[in-house]
């Protein structure tokens, strides 16, 4: 029985219910909100309305990366096998690639971007 714990007893006699109105405003009073939180509940407050709008703008700019991407791929596909090696045209197909490189990690930014900005629990299908 030696690992009983013993709590102290409480104080005998009423106790003294003095209410000081400054204690009580001080207690009830909201701390300011510092800039840090500020910032914080606005980036709260913007995130979902900046969602939505990139969200829906999804569409147009994904199919236009899309519709850059794929046909430059195939053209820089089609001129690296069937240009010959030394031909001025050359610099054409790289540059053919590179657009359709840039285009496919733009889409695929904007993806991550919504991702991103994504609210808690919203499960979307790109």
């Amino acid at each position: 029985m030696g690992n009983i714990v013993r709590f102290p007893k409480r104080p005998e006699g009423p106790q003294s219910a003095e209410l000081d109105a400054d204690n009580i405003k001080a207690a009830v009073r909201l701390p300011r909100p510092s800039l840090p939180a500020l910032l914080a509940w606005l980036w709260r407050v913007l995130r979902l309305p900046l969602f939505l709008v990139l969200y829906w703008l999804r569409l147009p700019i994904v199919g236009l990366c899309n519709l850059v991407s794929v046909p430059a791929f195939l053209c820089f596909l089609a001129g690296f096998f069937l240009v010959p090696h030394g031909a001025s045209i050359r610099g054409l197909v790289w540059f053919l690639g590179g657009v359709s490189l840039g285009a496919f990690v733009l889409a695929w930014l904007y993806d991550s971007l919504l991702l991103a900005l994504a609210p808690e629990g919203v499960v979307i299908g790109l």
